[in-house]
């Protein structure tokens, strides 16, 4: 009888001990996230609270608009794979969306490494229903309480989702691309269906379907009488022809794809513009770490920036060559060298001959989702400097570097200190950037190279950014963004062709950080400047 009575009491300490440890959990995750302010946040009066987690604020799905469910329209689609492609698709969904007069059902943005790749429209949707937690509420129990992962909760760690409220101002998105928005909490089709109060009575026979076979199958045309290629995609859809289609919802699978919906018009180029200009990182963590380490580095149009990506796939296999030519660009127009101490700076001939060649160590599996590039890299040295006037040298090579005094560059050598006064800054994906065989050589030239580890001090409160009901950190999928959004406020940028990352840069975030227009080019134009690359 007395062990019976003591093995009661132990279970009923144990159901009492993970109650509270449950209670415990969702008041610590409820709580922070009620009492934090994003609109107040204050880097200096938050670096108190150096271990609790900043979180993530997750919207209302109508929060931004409330439709009419008697005669509203609607626009969905699918995402898939990394961040930036994500962003793609929906600055084309919210083009097309403005072209129809269609409500945006915007779905979340997927964070996970790796990330879910693009797969035919069945496919990514079956996909897309698995990649839930529903159910696994106490895989964050479990982990907390430091006990072994049951099977089920070995990739809940591993991945999350986070609202596009959290990166950018959809407001202001709304307002000006004049593009209602709904945030979708489920990317099922019985989501349609169970918010009938809200979206109006749907059915099946409600939603028109594109199921795409292919990454890049449809190009939706706005001018009917131009006559464009189709870059890369099989066949174009006209505008016209999806206005006609009355169904209350489009449902899109991929929207992925630079020029998928064409903007030739004046009209639509300049909406294009609008949502450019405001599809701009307004989260205040990321962007004030951004500026301190910019005002740093002497302020927003005061160095050089670089976005170089040489880790993997079509990077890996042509980044000797890319940073060969940054390399020289920067020689010709920052330096007074000659041919030979730029050979000398480089390693020599023989090494800048292997620096113009492709990587022989990586195998490209993806060569489908590229064109076969054909050209031959090799080019002997050469060394052109522009006919400086006597004020444009002193202010290259006589002047120090208007950067933080807890800034130190390196002390170079007799000839390269003259170029102090050029501050660089490198964001990539190379480990150990300093001592990378391949980045050696702008190091060697320019002393005051800097990279995101000299300013380790300014990215704690992006390490804090969580998703605290999931118990998901997101610095890995941020520290990357500060470091690209920093080289964005360069003078001059360099970036990282078929990068999608480098073009948002070029296209947006560089223009505006520095005071320019947002770039909006036809689909010839783009072309061209591709081919001439």
């Amino acid at each position: 009888m007395k062990r019976r009575d003591t093995t009661i009491l132990f279970l009923v300490f144990s159901i009492s001990l993970i109650a509270c440890i449950i209670y415990f959990q969702y008041y610590n995750s409820t709580s922070s996230t009620a009492v934090f302010n994003y609109n107040n946040y204050n880097p200096n009066k938050n670096s108190n609270n150096n271990n609790k987690p900043i979180p993530v604020i997750f919207p209302d799905p109508f929060e931004l608009h409330q439709p009419n469910p008697k005669t509203e329209k609607f626009l969905s689609y699918l995402p898939h794979s990394g961040f930036h492609n994500q962003r793609i698709e929906l600055e084309n969904a919210l083009l097309l969306a403005a072209y129809l007069n269609r409500t945006l059902l915007v779905p979340p943005v997927f964070l996970a490494s790796p990330a879910m790749p693009w797969l035919r429209y069945e496919k990514l949707y079956e996909r897309l229903l698995f990649q839930t937690k529903n159910g696994l509420d106490h895989c964050v129990t479990i982990h907390d309480a430091g006990l072994p992962l049951p099977s089920e909760c070995l990739n809940v760690f591993r991945w999350t989702n986070v609202p596009w409220t959290f990166f950018y101002n959809m407001s202001a998105i709304q307002e000006q691309a004049q593009v209602p928005v709904v945030f979708r909490s489920s990317l099922d089709y019985e989501w349609f269906y169970h918010t009938q109060d809200r979206l109006g009575k749907l059915t099946e026979d409600d939603i028109y379907f594109f199921k795409d076979m292919s990454p890049y199958e449809y190009q939706i045309h706005d001018d009917r009488g131009l006559d464009l290629p189709l870059d890369r995609f099989n066949y174009r859809i006209d505008l016209m022809s999806l206005q006609t289609i009355e169904h209350r919802v489009l449902h899109f699978g991929s929207m992925f794809g630079s020029y998928r919906v064409l903007a030739e018009t004046d009209e639509h180029a300049e909406r294009l513009r609008m949502i450019r200009s405001n599809m701009i990182f307004r989260n205040p963590v990321l962007s004030s770490a951004a500026e301190r380490i910019v005002e740093q580095l002497g302020g927003a149009n005061q160095f050089v920036g670089m976005h170089v990506r040489v880790g993997d796939g079509i990077f890996k296999l042509r980044a000797s060559i890319l940073v060969d030519d940054i390399y020289h660009q920067l020689v010709n127009t920052l330096t007074d060298l000659n041919l030979e101490q730029v050979t000398a700076y480089e390693g020599g001939i023989d090494q800048h001959n292997v620096d113009r060649t492709e990587s022989t160590e990586y195998e490209i599996k993806l060569r489908s989702f590229h064109p076969v590039d054909e050209t031959n890299y090799t080019k002997p040295i050469e060394v052109v400097h522009p006919d400086w006037t006597e004020e444009e040298r002193h202010r290259l090579f006589d002047q120090e570097p208007r950067i933080a005094r807890r800034l130190q560059c390196q002390p170079g050598d007799a000839t390269t200190k003259r170029f102090k006064n050029t501050v660089v800054y490198i964001a990539t994906d190379a480990p150990d950037p300093r001592n990378h065989p391949l980045l050696r050589k702008l190091f060697n030239v320019f002393p005051c190279t800097f990279i995101l580890s000299d300013f380790v001090d300014e990215l704690k409160d992006i390490k804090r950014l969580e998703v605290v009901e999931e118990k998901v950190r997101l610095e890995s999928y941020l520290i990357p963004m500060v470091d690209a959004m920093i080289s964005a406020y360069g003078h001059t940028f360099f970036g990282t062709p078929h990068s999608t990352f480098t073009s948002y840069i070029e296209r947006q975030l560089h223009p505006v950080y520095t005071g320019k227009p947002v770039q909006v080019m036809g689909l010839l134009d783009y072309l061209n400047t591709t081919t001439t690359k």
